[in-house]
């Protein structure tokens, strides 16, 4: 049924949850999966005036790329054909959703598997929700994968 899988990633226990998940229909679909991170810049760093943002891009590109091999070793335990993707557009290039239905065009996913805090009220408006805003715009078939909000991804 699927032959593409992408499962979009951001290192927390929720979204390697949706990696499990998302490995697992891989594996029974025989299909492809490709492992997506969209570095996320804070938007508080943009309006500061001769702020040199690079002191805070580094470490967030290093981040992405650490939680990129530790997902390319789990693909390959599963005996999956490990494939990733770490996408960083900076600060001008949209919305995280936004950059996440680029990269599932791109790839052609069949499917797209995202993790979700299942946050409501005020702390959805206070901190957003990706997999909401990727429903909204998205044209792609989607599985999102409820996790417990306390988790924090383990640093293995």
């Amino acid at each position: 049924m699927y032959k593409r899988i992408m499962v979009a990633l951001d290192g927390s226990a929720i979204s390697m949850g949706a990696l499990e998940q998302a490995m697992g229909l891989a594996k029974d679909q025989n299909a492809e999966l490709q492992a997506v991170y969209v570095v996320e810049y804070p938007h508080v760093y943009i309006a500061d005036v001769g702020y040199d943002p690079v002191s805070v891009m580094e470490p967030l590109v290093k981040e992405g790329q650490r939680v990129l091999e530790k997902v390319e070793l789990l693909m390959k335990a599963r005996q999956l054909v490990p494939s990733s993707r770490l996408i960083d557009n900076g600060y001008a290039l949209g919305s995280i959703a936004e950059q996440l239905q680029a990269a599932a065009d791109d790839c052609k996913a069949d499917l797209v598997v995202l993790g979700t805090h299942g946050r409501g009220g005020f702390k959805r408006l206070l901190l957003g929700s990706v997999a909401e805003a990727f429903l909204r715009l998205s044209t792609r078939p989607m599985l999102l994968v409820p996790g417990k909000p306390h988790e924090d991804f383990q640093r293995n």
